[in-house]
């Protein structure tokens, strides 16, 4: 996903009306990001097609207070080409951050990479692993 690709995403989770039901905000990614929703054990679950492993991930019981996503693949091997790929990826997605929002809170621990900024009432951290690169977007009602 390209860096203005995943900003586009952030701004759709953030132009959400909060609360949101886990259906209602399923059927929204569907509508307006493409995404699509798989039913294992009668439960749906929001999916990203377009990366490996899929899934998209919802926390919350009757309103959504996170959403969890990829921007990137999963790599299977960590190899140093795999480290600057993902590291550019994650370098270019927070300087559209701060382009946008300003220069974000940074924290390093344990392997990992945090760039978080406050949205308003909501939240949204990129976060840099040694195997893949994903978004948190934390709604109101997260807090």
């Amino acid at each position: 996903m390209s860096p203005a690709g995943v900003w586009e995403v952030i701004d759709f989770w953030a132009g959400v009306s909060w609360p949101a039901s886990r259906v209602d905000a399923q059927r929204m990614a569907v509508d307006r990001l493409g995404w699509a929703i798989e039913v294992e054990d009668g439960l749906g679950y929001l999916v990203n097609p377009a990366f490996t492993p899929p899934e998209v991930s919802m926390s919350g019981i009757d309103t959504v207070a996170f959403v969890r996503f990829r921007i990137v693949d999963t790599v299977a091997e960590e190899t140093p080409a795999t480290r600057a790929l993902l590291g550019d990826l994650f370098t270019l997605v927070v300087r559209a951050g701060v382009a946008r929002l300003g220069r974000p809170s940074i924290r390093r621990d344990r392997g990992q990479t945090d760039a978080t900024w406050e949205m308003g009432p909501a939240q949204v951290t990129v976060t840099l692993w040694s195997r893949s690169v994903m978004v948190r977007f934390r709604t109101p009602e997260g807090r």
